[in-house]
């Protein structure tokens, strides 16, 4: 009996081992450009960091990111912040990211950036949810992200699999794998933007800012995500608020911006449109020196956005100077890292 206890013991222990490798190499497979290299450092710096001791969380897509800095927050006001976001996260998964942020951390406010939402079809060819995917630790949430991205898009039967086994998309990968596929390549004080564009590009003078009142209903996909997302922020005791952040974008996105926050404010969350004229004026923007396309800031709008929603944060929900704790005392070295790393790009005064 003893015999056949240890023989079974030693094929579950087998089996275990052959999984996590599998977890392992899998991994290894999936979007290979400098946006899935933001991801990776993004979300595993997030989960590197101590829990509990981040007290706001920032869910969203490129937006995020680009538009909140934890660095210039924390080194101007002692904000604890960080970013839990990917280039283009759908809709789909919005809910799963924040779920997998509340794991470790117990913020005081949530923000969600809304423009993933503000969308009036579904693209089934875009395959940026596995920069997401690729980089959530396997858990029941993470299998739960799969289905509910693979029901939004309206994939069913065998052809989920490719989302369980990446490897099945990206296996001609294999001839790429060199050493830096298997260690981490960013610094934990890149958990915000520093792409070539983020730190440099610019705008045209035939890029402004429009405005509008209108309101244009979105997917209905989108629609169902936004309301599951409201459903579960009920349930939480961290105070939600949802923003649109400032863009260059036509009336059309806008107009379906403004349908979401209709639809936000239903269910009685804070909604913060940046795009309204007079909120938008607040920034001081000058299009050509702030943004680096119609859809995003670059560092000095990055610079600007964070401030001023720094502190509307710290005056609507208190949030505390950690500056000189000791807990903090790697929060210093790595804002003053990336102050460093951005200095030669951040035209604003700082």
């Amino acid at each position: 009996m003893r015999e056949k206890i240890m023989k079974a013991v030693r094929a579950v222990v087998f089996v275990v081992i052959v999984c996590a490798m599998f977890v392992r190499v899998q991994g290894l497979f999936g979007i290979t450009t400098q946006v899935a290299n933001q991801a990776e450092r993004m979300i595993n710096s997030y989960y590197e960091e101590p829990e509990n001791t981040v007290d706001a969380v920032f869910i969203g897509n490129s937006h995020v990111h680009n538009y909140w800095q934890a660095a210039f927050a924390y080194r101007e006001y002692g904000i604890s912040s960080l970013n839990f976001s990917v280039s283009d996260m759908p809709a789909s998964v919005v809910r799963n990211a924040a779920i997998e942020a509340c794991k470790t951390q117990s913020p005081k406010v949530i923000v969600f950036d809304i423009t993933m939402f503000a969308r009036d079809e579904v693209d089934p060819t875009n395959k940026k949810v596995h920069l997401l995917l690729k980089n959530m630790k396997f858990s029941m949430n993470y299998l739960d992200a799969i289905r509910s991205h693979c029901d939004f898009i309206g994939v069913k039967g065998m052809e989920r699999l490719e989302y369980y086994f990446p490897i099945m998309q990206f296996h001609s990968q294999w001839k790429e794998l060199d050493e830096k596929s298997f260690t981490d390549q960013y610094s934990p004080y890149l958990n915000c933007g520093y792409l070539p564009n983020y730190l440099s590009g610019r705008v045209t003078s035939t890029n402004t800012h429009k405005t509008t009142t209108t309101s244009t209903p979105i997917s209905e996909q989108h629609e169902a995500a936004l309301r599951e997302l409201l459903e579960w922020c009920k349930t939480q005791e961290a105070q939600v608020e949802f923003v649109a952040v400032p863009v260059l974008l036509g009336k059309s996105r806008l107009s379906m911006m403004n349908y979401v926050g209709e639809i936000i404010r239903e269910y009685g969350f804070s909604f913060i449109n940046y795009n309204e004229e007079e909120l938008y004026k607040t920034f001081g923007f000058e299009e050509e020196v702030d943004f680096q396309d119609s859809d995003h800031t670059n560092v000095n709008g990055a610079y600007k956005f964070t401030l001023l929603y720094a502190k509307h944060l710290i005056e609507e929900y208190g949030l505390c100077d950690h500056r000189g704790e000791s807990e903090y005392q790697s929060w210093d070295e790595r804002a003053d890292a990336y102050y460093e790393f951005v200095d030669e790009y951040l035209t604003a005064d700082k």
